[in-house]
């Protein structure tokens, strides 16, 4: 059995135990009573509050200052009979490498009114389109459903918009391929 193993039951039961006989914290103080409102025709004078200075810019350190110290930390570890720990870099801003640029999107393609969609993405081998307005009639490889239940039913050419609640836009059209 592992030296952990045997002292983390005793911890654990240490721990336990002093949170059970824990005394109760003292109930809160009453609040004092403000002193009686005191009429005068001269207002007390408040002192300016002074504004900071602006705090100074960090000077980089050089390659020597960042060695000597590697050294320190090195040389008290040593002492200290422990293993040294460089301590994190501090970067100056300057020095960060630029942001990456945002990749643009790939092309969906697609029927023609896709253009139109508000929004449009790839999902599990289909196309999902959110749009304000009917862009396409429902068939075979489109499938159209709306938000508003006076929206769904049946439409001319025979294919149907079904009614879901909840979508972000009026209608949502699914494109198959």
């Amino acid at each position: 059995m592992s030296a952990t193993a045997r002292i983390l039951p005793m911890v654990a039961a240490l721990w336990l135990g002093a949170c059970a006989t824990a005394p109760e914290p003292p109930p809160p103080a009453p609040p004092e009573p403000q002193p009686a409102p005191v009429i005068s025709s001269v207002e007390p004078v408040v002192p300016a509050a002074k504004p900071a200075a602006p705090a100074k810019p960090a000077k980089p350190k050089s390659k020597k200052a960042e060695k000597a110290e590697k050294d320190k930390a090195a040389a008290a570890a040593a002492a200290a009979g422990t293993t040294a720990v460089a301590p994190p870099k501090v970067e100056s801003e300057a020095a960060l490498p630029p942001a990456p640029a945002a990749k643009p999107e790939p092309e969906i393609k697609g029927p023609a009114w896709l253009s139109r969609c508000v929004t449009k993405r790839y999902e599990g081998g289909a196309i999902l389109c959110d749009a304000d307005s009917l862009l396409a009639n429902p068939s075979g490889n489109i499938k159209v459903y709306a938000r508003d239940q006076n929206l769904a039913g049946p439409v001319a050419n025979g294919g149907r918009i079904e009614y879901r609640p909840g979508l972000p836009r009026r209608y949502r059209l699914f494109v198959f391929p």
